[in-house]
C-alpha cells in the first residue's frame, strides 16, 4: 500500500501534457445581414468615406468542420472595423472559450518586415542593357527609413543602385492574414459539422438620405423620390447582403477605435542621398519593391488585351424596357427608432458609397411663400432692404400623399423650363416625423424686400418706434411671413397688424399684390 501511494504521488507531481489545439477555418459567409446606424448627433450633412461616424451590426451564417477536442476557429473576411468584444458566435456545440481579433494583415510592409533575417532572391534589370541578374540576398533591416540587405558584394540599400529591383520571398509570411480575421477557441467532444452565426458591430459605416423633388407643370404639386446613400469605409466588401438602415438619434457611448499600428516599410536611399544621386520624384517617395513572381525578362511589362463586341442598340433585346424596381416596404418601429429594409439584396463594396431607393411619391401638394427675417434694434437708425427667402411648404401626412418618416438629407428641387430640368435649390431636410410640417428654403428672392427705419422718440418715451416696409416687385402676388426678431434685451410691445407667435417668434402673415408696398408700425420696449 505504501509503494502504491508513493507511485501515485510521484505521478501526480508531473504536469499533464497540454492538449493539442487544432486550427480550423470557417467557410465564407453563406448568408449575410447588415444593419447600418447613422452617426449619433448627425442630422443631415454630407458623408465622407475617410471619416464615417456611424456603425453597422453584421450577422453572417457560416459552415464549420470541427475536430474533436480544442480548436481555434478563424472567421476570415470580417470587416476591419470590427469591435471584437461585441462578437457573438452561436451554433458551436461546445460554445466559445475565448475570442481574438487578428489584425496582422498581409501587406508589402508586413511581408518585408517579417522577412528580416531571411534569404531572398533579388532580381535586377540593367536599364541600359536590359540584362537580368538574380542574386542571393539577405534582408538585414526594414523600416520607414529604408531597406538594407546583404549580398556577396557587401551591404546595400534597396533602390539605391539605379537598377530596377524585385525579389522573391522564400517564406516569412507565417502569422500574417490576407483578410481581417476573428478567431475563437472552442471545444467539441467529437468531430462534427455545424452551421454557425457570427454577429458583431463594426465601425466606419454610415448612411444618409438624398431626395429629388420635381415640381409639376401646375406649379402646385411635386413628385418626390428619395434615395438612401450607404457608405462602407472598411476594406472588406459585404456581398449579397440583406440590408437595413436605422433612422433616429441613438445614444451611444464613446468607443475608442482600434488603430492598426503595423510598421511601415519604404524602400528609399539614405537621408540626404549621400550614397546615391538618384533623384526622388516630386510628390512621390521611393516605392516599396514589388514581389517578383519569377518570370524571366522584364517583369515590368504586362500585356493587356481588350476585346469589344458591337452592341446593336436597335435590337429588340437592347430596347426591351427594364422592369421597375420593387417598391420599398414601409418603415418598421424599432423602439423609438425607425427601421427601413432595402427590398433587394445588395453588395456594399469596400470603401464605397451605394444608393438604393427609399420612397417614390407623386402629386404632393405644396404652397409657395416668402419668409422675411427682420432683426430689429432700436438704437440703429435704419436697415437697408433685405431680400426674402423663397419657401415651399407641405405637410408630411396622408392627405398630402406622404405620411411616412423622412430621414434627414438634402433635397434637390427641380422644375422643367423649356423642356429642360432646371435646379431651383438644394435645401437641407432635418428628420421629419409623420404629420409634421415640411418647410424647404429654396433661395433668395431679390424682388421681395424688407427695410425698416427708426422714428424720432417723443420726450421721455422709452419705447423704440420703428416702421417696417415690405415691397413686392414681382409680376405676381406673394404670400409673405414676416418674422419680427428683437435683440439686445428688447421685445415687441405693439404692432399695427396682428403678429401671433410662430415657434416663439412674432410673425406677420400677409399677401402683397404685384408692385405693392406696405408699411407696418412696431413699438419695441424693454423686457
Amino acid at each position: 500500500m505504501l509503494r502504491l501511494a508513493f507511485v501515485l504521488t510521484v505521478a501526480a507531481s508531473f504536469p499533464v501534457a497540454a492538449q493539442e489545439v487544432r486550427d480550423g477555418v470557417a467557410s465564407a459567409p453563406t448568408d449575410r445581414s447588415v444593419t447600418i446606424y447613422r452617426a449619433p448627433h448627425r442630422n443631415g450633412g454630407q458623408l465622407t468615406l475617410s471619416s464615417l461616424g456611424g456603425f453597422a451590426v453584421i450577422t453572417e451564417t457560416r459552415e464549420v468542420n470541427l475536430p474533436a477536442g480544442e480548436a481555434r476557429l478563424a472567421f476570415a473576411g470580417v470587416a476591419d472595423g470590427i469591435v471584437a468584444e461585441s462578437a457573438i458566435v452561436s451554433g458551436l456545440p461546445g460554445g466559445v472559450i475565448e475570442k481574438n481579433r487578428d489584425d496582422a494583415l498581409l501587406s508589402p510592409s508586413a511581408l518585408m518586415h517579417a522577412a528580416v533575417g531571411r534569404e531572398v532572391a533579388l532580381q535586377r534589370v540593367n536599364r541600359k542593357t536590359g540584362r537580368t541578374t538574380v542574386t542571393a540576398a539577405r534582408i538585414l533591416s526594414a523600416s520607414d527609413q529604408g531597406v538594407i540587405f546583404a549580398t556577396a558584394d557587401g551591404n546595400e540599400a534597396l533602390r539605391c543602385s539605379g537598377l530596377a529591383e524585385q525579389f522573391r520571398y522564400s517564406g516569412g509570411g507565417e502569422g500574417l492574414f490576407a483578410q481581417p480575421t476573428l478567431s475563437v477557441l472552442t471545444r467539441s467532444s467529437r468531430p462534427s459539422h455545424a452551421v454557425v452565426k457570427l454577429t458583431y458591430i463594426a465601425e466606419n459605416f454610415d448612411w444618409n438620405a438624398n431626395y429629388i423633388a420635381r415640381i409639376g407643370a401646375d406649379g402646385k404639386t411635386l413628385n418626390l423620390t428619395g434615395w438612401i446613400t450607404m457608405a462602407n469605409g472598411n476594406g472588406v466588401s459585404l456581398a449579397n447582403a440583406r440590408t437595413q438602415i436605422v433612422a433616429g438619434g441613438l445614444n451611444r457611448a464613446y468607443l475608442r477605435r482600434f488603430v492598426n499600428d503595423q510598421p511601415r516599410v519604404i524602400a528609399r536611399c539614405w537621408p540626404m542621398q549621400t550614397t546615391s544621386d538618384i533623384p526622388e520624384t516630386s510628390g512621390r517617395p521611393y516605392e516599396l519593391v514589388r514581389p517578383w513572381l519569377g518570370q524571366e525578362g522584364n517583369a515590368d511589362r504586362d500585356e493587356v488585351i481588350v476585346t469589344a463586341r458591337r452592341f446593336n442598340l436597335k435590337s429588340p433585346t437592347a430596347m426591351m424596357a427594364m422592369p421597375a424596381p420593387a417598391a420599398p416596404p414601409p418603415p418598421e418601429q424599432l423602439g423609438d427608432l425607425k427601421l427601413y429594409r432595402v427590398p433587394e439584396r445588395i453588395t456594399i463594396a469596400a470603401r464605397q458609397m451605394k444608393q438604393t431607393r427609399l420612397i417614390d411619391q407623386s402629386a404632393i401638394p405644396f404652397e409657395t411663400y416668402y419668409r422675411v427675417e427682420a432683426h430689429l434694434l432700436p438704437w440703429v437708425t435704419s436697415a437697408a432692404p433685405q431680400p426674402a427667402t423663397t419657401m415651399l411648404r407641405s405637410t408630411n401626412d396622408l392627405a398630402h400623399h406622404l405620411g411616412l418618416p423622412l430621414p434627414a438629407g438634402a433635397i434637390l428641387v427641380e422644375q422643367d423650363q423649356g423642356g429642360q430640368p432646371m435646379v431651383l435649390g438644394e435645401p437641407e431636410l432635418l428628420d421629419t416625423a409623420q404629420d409634421e410640417q415640411l418647410d424647404l428654403a429654396l433661395g433668395v428672392a431679390n424682388d421681395i424686400t424688407c427695410a425698416w427705419k427708426r422714428l424720432p422718440a417723443a420726450n421721455g418715451d422709452r419705447l423704440g418706434h420703428l416702421v417696417v416696409t415690405l415691397t413686392n416687385a414681382t409680376t405676381h402676388g406673394a404670400a409673405i411671413e414676416l418674422r419680427l426678431n428683437a435683440g439686445g434685451g428688447w421685445s415687441i410691445h405693439h404692432t399695427s397688424v396682428d403678429a401671433p407667435k410662430v415657434d416663439g417668434v412674432p410673425t406677420v402673415k400677409l399677401t402683397l399684390a404685384s408692385g405693392e408696398e406696405r408699411t407696418i408700425a412696431i413699438n419695441l420696449g424693454r423686457d
